[in-house]
């Protein structure tokens, strides 16, 4: 989900940045030769303020294990800890989505409501997020001439898009695992631009060390013959816009 949102690195642990908000335009007003000319509106900027949160862990691995194993167990030790900092982004994103109200959807007449009318000042950066249910879902919707409305893109058959009247709408997949659908069958959809929805402010990428001499809360590396990996990610996430998205709820007929 990371890879949706807006990101930024940033070199200190709090600050403030203006974000310009899509605000509605009026036009210049009609004004006679020699009469003054009014003022217009001004844009509409809001201030994103953040504050650094430290995420961290650590994993003990045996000495023996890391000596004799025919495997990379520390590359892929790095490479597990690498998957919680995705782990880690995926919670807080999916908790500030989750903080908006939930929309009910019957059906896909609702979700192109979401697109054409709710989120109209952004419709030349609408996606949809789903899940494996919401594509299945989807993948199962025809035209009124039998035609599938989700498809692949020709040039990357990975990349599906949804046709939404005369235009089509990428579609993201996430697993089951991460964005669950509920217990009473609801699938989750998230309809709109989670770039301007939500920002990650990333202090630094995903710092690991390594010691086999560190002792923890009644764990001592040396004594007992093991090396501690420990890695650290330090972030904030905050919301940006919040009319930017639709937080979709879907129970299949």
């Amino acid at each position: 989900l990371a890879t949706l949102i807006d990101r930024e690195s940033v070199s200190t642990k709090s600050g403030r940045r203006t974000y310009k908000s899509r605000a509605q335009h009026a036009g210049f007003a009609q004004v006679g030769e020699g009469a003054a000319i009014g003022q217009v509106a001004a844009p509409q900027f809001n201030i994103l303020e953040y504050s650094i949160k430290k995420y961290a862990g650590w994993l003990p691995v045996t000495n023996e294990l890391l000596d004799d194993s025919d495997a990379a167990i520390a590359n892929l030790i790095v490479e597990w800890l690498g998957e919680e900092e995705i782990a880690t982004e995926n919670a807080q994103i999916l908790a500030k989505v989750n903080a908006k109200a939930a929309t009910a959807f019957a059906s896909i007449d609702d979700i192109k409501k979401a697109v054409n009318v709710d989120l109209a000042p952004f419709a030349g950066s609408i996606r949809i997020v789903t899940n494996s249910d919401g594509l299945q879902y989807l993948d199962t919707l025809k035209d009124d001439s039998k035609r599938y409305l989700l498809s692949p893109d020709p040039a990357n058959p990975m990349n599906m898009y949804l046709a939404v009247g005369a235009r089509r709408i990428p579609v993201d997949v996430i697993p089951n695992s991460i964005l669950e659908t509920s217990e009473a069958g609801a699938i989750p959809f998230i309809v709109g631009d989670l770039r301007e929805y939500m920002k990650e402010f990333d202090r630094k990428q995903l710092t690991l060390t390594v010691s086999d001499t560190a002792s923890v809360t009644g764990f001592n590396a040396y004594e007992q013959d093991m090396t501690l990996f420990r890695a650290i990610m330090r972030a904030d996430f905050v919301v940006k816009d919040d009319t930017s998205i639709v937080r979709g709820q879907l129970t299949p007929a």
